[in-house]
Protein backbone atom coordinates (compact mmCIF):
# COMPACT_ATOMS: atom_id res chain seq x y z
CA UNK A 1 0.00 0.00 0.00
CA UNK A 2 2.68 2.43 0.67
CA UNK A 3 4.23 1.83 -2.78
CA UNK A 4 0.97 2.50 -4.43
CA UNK A 5 0.16 5.60 -2.09
CA UNK A 6 4.06 7.24 -3.07
CA UNK A 7 3.33 6.08 -6.61
CA UNK A 8 0.32 8.46 -6.94
CA UNK A 9 1.82 11.54 -5.07
CA UNK A 10 4.77 11.49 -7.87
CA UNK A 11 1.92 10.86 -10.20
CA UNK A 12 0.14 14.03 -8.93
CA UNK A 13 3.51 16.26 -8.44
CA UNK A 14 4.60 15.47 -12.24
CA UNK A 15 0.83 16.78 -13.32
CA UNK A 16 1.25 19.67 -10.73
CA UNK A 17 4.52 20.68 -12.49
CA UNK A 18 3.01 20.67 -15.83
CA UNK A 19 0.52 22.99 -14.94
CA UNK A 20 2.84 26.01 -13.52
CA UNK A 21 2.82 24.62 -9.29
CA UNK A 22 5.89 25.53 -7.94
CA UNK A 23 6.92 24.66 -4.18
CA UNK A 24 6.87 20.30 -4.92
CA UNK A 25 10.01 18.99 -5.74
CA UNK A 26 10.33 16.50 -8.51
CA UNK A 27 11.63 13.23 -7.54
CA UNK A 28 14.46 12.44 -10.55
CA UNK A 29 13.39 8.97 -12.05
CA UNK A 30 16.78 6.45 -12.29
CA UNK A 31 17.73 5.21 -15.88
CA UNK A 32 20.44 2.95 -17.17
CA UNK A 33 23.84 3.53 -17.77
CA UNK A 34 23.66 3.22 -21.60
CA UNK A 35 20.56 5.82 -21.60
CA UNK A 36 22.59 8.01 -19.28
CA UNK A 37 25.56 7.84 -21.75
CA UNK A 38 23.21 8.51 -24.95
CA UNK A 39 22.01 11.84 -23.69
CA UNK A 40 25.70 13.28 -22.28
CA UNK A 41 27.03 12.84 -25.45
CA UNK A 42 23.71 14.63 -26.80
CA UNK A 43 24.45 17.59 -24.29
CA UNK A 44 27.66 17.24 -25.21
CA UNK A 45 26.81 17.99 -29.24
CA UNK A 46 24.09 20.54 -28.25
CA UNK A 47 27.27 22.60 -26.32
CA UNK A 48 29.88 22.29 -28.96
CA UNK A 49 26.92 23.57 -31.44
CA UNK A 50 25.75 26.29 -29.66
CA UNK A 51 26.69 29.92 -30.48
CA UNK A 52 27.09 30.70 -26.48
CA UNK A 53 30.41 29.39 -26.72
CA UNK A 54 31.33 31.21 -29.68
CA UNK A 55 32.84 34.83 -29.49
CA UNK A 56 30.72 37.14 -30.74
CA UNK A 57 33.17 37.78 -33.86
CA UNK A 58 32.44 34.31 -34.80
CA UNK A 59 29.04 34.18 -34.52
CA UNK A 60 28.53 34.55 -38.12
CA UNK A 61 31.65 33.04 -39.66
CA UNK A 62 31.90 30.70 -42.30
CA UNK A 63 32.71 27.04 -41.29
CA UNK A 64 35.93 26.14 -41.15
CA UNK A 65 36.30 23.42 -43.68
CA UNK A 66 35.16 26.15 -46.24
CA UNK A 67 37.63 28.61 -45.61
CA UNK A 68 40.69 27.19 -43.29
CA UNK A 69 43.27 29.99 -44.30
CA UNK A 70 40.24 32.60 -42.48
CA UNK A 71 39.61 30.53 -39.82
CA UNK A 72 41.19 31.63 -36.61
CA UNK A 73 44.17 29.60 -34.81
CA UNK A 74 42.16 28.52 -32.22
CA UNK A 75 39.90 26.88 -34.13
CA UNK A 76 42.28 24.93 -36.38
CA UNK A 77 44.74 21.79 -35.47
CA UNK A 78 47.93 22.17 -34.63
CA UNK A 79 48.80 20.64 -38.24
CA UNK A 80 46.43 23.05 -40.19
CA UNK A 81 48.33 26.27 -38.28
CA UNK A 82 51.78 24.73 -38.77
CA UNK A 83 50.87 24.05 -42.48
CA UNK A 84 49.40 27.31 -42.83
CA UNK A 85 51.72 29.42 -41.04
CA UNK A 86 54.74 27.62 -43.41
CA UNK A 87 52.55 28.47 -46.74
CA UNK A 88 52.23 31.82 -45.82
CA UNK A 89 55.63 32.09 -44.77
CA UNK A 90 57.02 30.45 -47.67
CA UNK A 91 55.12 32.82 -50.01
CA UNK A 92 56.26 36.41 -47.65
CA UNK A 93 60.33 34.93 -48.20
CA UNK A 94 62.48 35.85 -51.10
CA UNK A 95 64.30 33.18 -52.19
CA UNK A 96 67.82 34.30 -52.03
CA UNK A 97 69.52 36.10 -55.31
CA UNK A 98 72.18 33.39 -57.17
CA UNK A 99 72.86 33.20 -60.37
CA UNK A 100 71.27 29.82 -59.84
CA UNK A 101 67.82 31.03 -58.61
CA UNK A 102 67.42 33.68 -61.57
CA UNK A 103 64.46 32.69 -63.46
CA UNK A 104 64.44 33.00 -67.39
CA UNK A 105 63.34 36.55 -68.03
CA UNK A 106 65.34 37.64 -64.82
CA UNK A 107 68.18 36.12 -66.87
CA UNK A 108 67.27 37.31 -70.26
CA UNK A 109 67.03 41.17 -68.55
CA UNK A 110 69.85 40.70 -66.71
CA UNK A 111 71.78 39.89 -70.70
CA UNK A 112 70.60 42.98 -71.67
CA UNK A 113 71.87 45.29 -68.93
CA UNK A 114 74.29 47.91 -70.03
CA UNK A 115 77.75 47.08 -68.22
CA UNK A 116 78.89 50.08 -66.53
CA UNK A 117 82.36 49.82 -67.97
CA UNK A 118 83.87 51.13 -71.38
CA UNK A 119 87.08 49.49 -72.71
CA UNK A 120 90.36 51.58 -73.29
CA UNK A 121 91.93 52.21 -76.91
CA UNK A 122 94.79 50.10 -75.47
CA UNK A 123 93.06 47.12 -74.58
CA UNK A 124 93.30 43.72 -76.39
CA UNK A 125 93.33 40.24 -76.77
CA UNK A 126 96.95 38.70 -74.94
CA UNK A 127 99.13 36.00 -76.67
CA UNK A 128 99.63 34.60 -74.01
CA UNK A 129 98.42 31.55 -72.03
CA UNK A 130 97.26 33.60 -68.96
CA UNK A 131 94.52 31.78 -65.84
CA UNK A 132 93.36 32.48 -62.78
CA UNK A 133 93.80 29.69 -60.13
CA UNK A 134 91.34 30.08 -57.90
CA UNK A 135 92.47 28.69 -54.38
CA UNK A 136 90.30 27.92 -51.12
CA UNK A 137 91.20 27.17 -48.22
CA UNK A 138 94.42 26.05 -49.72
CA UNK A 139 93.03 23.93 -52.18
CA UNK A 140 93.30 24.63 -55.73
CA UNK A 141 89.03 25.20 -56.68
CA UNK A 142 88.87 26.31 -60.09
CA UNK A 143 90.73 27.63 -63.03
CA UNK A 144 89.63 30.97 -65.01
CA UNK A 145 91.09 31.03 -68.36
CA UNK A 146 92.30 34.67 -69.72
CA UNK A 147 93.13 34.06 -73.05
CA UNK A 148 90.07 34.61 -74.94
CA UNK A 149 89.10 38.03 -74.73
CA UNK A 150 90.47 41.72 -73.72
CA UNK A 151 88.72 41.97 -70.32
CA UNK A 152 86.14 39.95 -68.04
CA UNK A 153 83.68 41.00 -66.23
CA UNK A 154 83.52 39.56 -62.44
CA UNK A 155 80.45 40.07 -60.36
CA UNK A 156 77.16 38.03 -59.39
CA UNK A 157 75.22 38.76 -62.33
CA UNK A 158 75.06 35.45 -64.73
CA UNK A 159 75.67 37.91 -67.85
CA UNK A 160 79.23 38.48 -66.45
CA UNK A 161 82.15 36.48 -67.72
CA UNK A 162 83.14 34.73 -64.52
CA UNK A 163 79.62 34.85 -62.30
CA UNK A 164 80.34 34.15 -58.18
CA UNK A 165 77.03 33.31 -55.82
CA UNK A 166 78.84 35.03 -52.74
CA UNK A 167 76.14 37.51 -51.47
CA UNK A 168 78.78 39.90 -51.14
CA UNK A 169 79.93 40.79 -54.57
CA UNK A 170 78.11 43.55 -56.61
CA UNK A 171 75.93 42.63 -59.79
CA UNK A 172 79.06 43.99 -61.74
CA UNK A 173 82.13 43.59 -59.55
CA UNK A 174 85.44 44.49 -61.16
CA UNK A 175 86.98 43.96 -64.70
CA UNK A 176 90.24 42.33 -65.26
CA UNK A 177 91.77 44.27 -68.23
CA UNK A 178 94.62 43.86 -70.98
CA UNK A 179 96.83 46.17 -72.34
CA UNK A 180 98.44 45.17 -75.85
CA UNK A 181 99.98 48.00 -77.12
CA UNK A 182 101.65 51.01 -75.37
CA UNK A 183 99.95 54.25 -75.06
CA UNK A 184 100.42 58.16 -73.44
CA UNK A 185 98.84 57.08 -70.28
CA UNK A 186 101.56 55.38 -69.36
CA UNK A 187 100.07 51.53 -69.28
CA UNK A 188 102.80 48.78 -69.26
CA UNK A 189 101.93 45.38 -71.43
CA UNK A 190 99.81 43.14 -69.01
CA UNK A 191 96.98 42.87 -66.87
CA UNK A 192 95.31 45.14 -65.17
CA UNK A 193 92.37 45.26 -61.73
CA UNK A 194 89.21 48.06 -62.37
CA UNK A 195 87.33 48.19 -59.96
CA UNK A 196 83.65 49.05 -60.47
CA UNK A 197 82.96 50.62 -57.57
CA UNK A 198 81.93 47.83 -55.83
CA UNK A 199 80.03 47.79 -52.39
CA UNK A 200 82.60 45.39 -50.45
CA UNK A 201 85.78 46.17 -52.36
CA UNK A 202 88.30 44.14 -54.47
CA UNK A 203 92.13 43.32 -53.03
CA UNK A 204 95.43 43.16 -54.39
CA UNK A 205 97.86 41.18 -51.94
CA UNK A 206 95.68 42.32 -49.14
CA UNK A 207 95.35 45.78 -49.89
CA UNK A 208 91.77 47.16 -51.14
CA UNK A 209 92.23 49.51 -54.39
CA UNK A 210 90.53 52.45 -55.65
CA UNK A 211 87.58 52.27 -57.54
CA UNK A 212 87.85 53.64 -61.20
CA UNK A 213 91.49 53.48 -61.45
CA UNK A 214 93.46 50.39 -63.52
CA UNK A 215 95.88 48.87 -61.09
CA UNK A 216 98.59 46.53 -62.72
CA UNK A 217 98.31 43.15 -61.87
CA UNK A 218 102.27 40.88 -62.37
CA UNK A 219 102.05 36.95 -62.05
CA UNK A 220 101.61 35.94 -58.79
CA UNK A 221 99.50 38.57 -57.23
CA UNK A 222 96.49 37.86 -55.27
CA UNK A 223 92.93 39.35 -56.16
CA UNK A 224 90.09 38.30 -53.72
CA UNK A 225 86.47 40.11 -54.37
CA UNK A 226 83.93 41.41 -51.49
CA UNK A 227 83.87 39.32 -48.80
CA UNK A 228 84.37 35.71 -50.67
CA UNK A 229 87.56 33.54 -49.10
CA UNK A 230 88.42 32.82 -52.72
CA UNK A 231 91.79 34.05 -53.94
CA UNK A 232 92.23 34.39 -57.26
CA UNK A 233 96.12 34.23 -58.36
CA UNK A 234 97.63 35.46 -61.64
CA UNK A 235 99.38 32.32 -63.53
CA UNK A 236 100.54 32.12 -66.84
CA UNK A 237 101.55 28.58 -69.04
CA UNK A 238 105.26 28.95 -70.13
CA UNK A 239 106.00 26.82 -73.16
CA UNK A 240 108.94 25.03 -73.20
CA UNK A 241 110.88 24.80 -76.68
CA UNK A 242 112.61 21.55 -77.53
CA UNK A 243 115.83 22.42 -80.21
CA UNK A 244 116.02 19.64 -82.61
CA UNK A 245 119.16 18.80 -83.89
CA UNK A 246 119.43 18.51 -87.61
CA UNK A 247 122.90 16.08 -87.80
CA UNK A 248 124.92 16.80 -90.99
CA UNK A 249 125.17 15.04 -94.00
Amino acid sequence: MDYAENSNEIQTAERETQHGSTGIFKMPVASSSSALKKKSADVAVAFADSDLLKPDTQLNAPTISDTPNSAPDYLLSPNTVSSRNGTASSKGVKQKSSSKSYSPAEQLKDSEAVIPYKEPSWGGITDKSYYFEVVKNGAVMDRVELNAKSFYVFGRLPSCDHSMDHPSLSRYHAVIQHCSKTNLEGHDLGWYLYDLDSTHGTWINKSRIFPHVYHRLRVGYVVKFGGSTRLYILQVCKLLFVSRVIPER
